[in-house]
């Protein structure tokens, strides 16, 4: 019973730490975004291509201002889980999740979705000696500071979104 419980208690804290959602036809767009992955390493090959549509703070027209309020949604709660994953080891972060880029990707002429990349202000407290007490405003100033960057995968009709596997969370200087 122990064993059970114990499995429980795990098996629940796994889905909580889930940011990603999934709706009819979810898993399909997980595939094509794997093979997106895989032929667009560096440059894109047939049947896919892509277009940056939106980034740093400018869109190319593509995007309505309610696709992007959509997208920032999601992005914010993409990075509600770095809560879980990235800000448990060396880094704090502070500051809103700035919405860095959108790329509409294509299969042959059919949008089919988007991949967002958004990142945070953050330092690297291993790199100082930071006091986890201190509530000074200067509280950073000897620790390495970057920011925490990680991308999503948005479907066109943005019900299905998941953390790209090859771009997770991740604190650049």
């Amino acid at each position: 019973m122990k064993k059970f419980l114990g499995f429980l208690v795990i098996a629940t804290l796994s889905l909580t730490a889930q940011a990603d959602e999934y709706f009819v036809g979810g898993r399909d767009f997980y595939d094509t975004m794997e093979q997106y992955n895989q032929a667009c390493d560096d440059v894109c090959e047939k049947p896919f291509f892509h277009t940056i549509v939106y980034s740093n703070g400018k869109s190319s027209g593509l995007l309505t201002k309610y696709d992007l309020d959509r997208l920032n949604k999601i992005m914010i709660h993409q990075s509600n889980i770095w809560a879980d994953t990235i800000l448990e080891g060396d880094y704090q972060s502070e500051g809103d999740t700035r919405l860095d880029e959108v790329v509409a990707i294509f299969k042959s002429s059919n949008l089919i979705g988007y991949k967002i990349t958004y990142s945070e202000k953050a330092w690297d407290t291993a790199s100082c000696d930071f006091d986890y007490e201190d509530e000074s405003e200067d509280k950073y100033q000897d620790c390495t500071e970057g920011r925490i960057v990680e991308s999503s995968f948005v479907s066109k009709d943005f019900k299905t979104y998941f953390r790209d596997d090859n771009a997770m969370a991740e604190f650049f200087d």
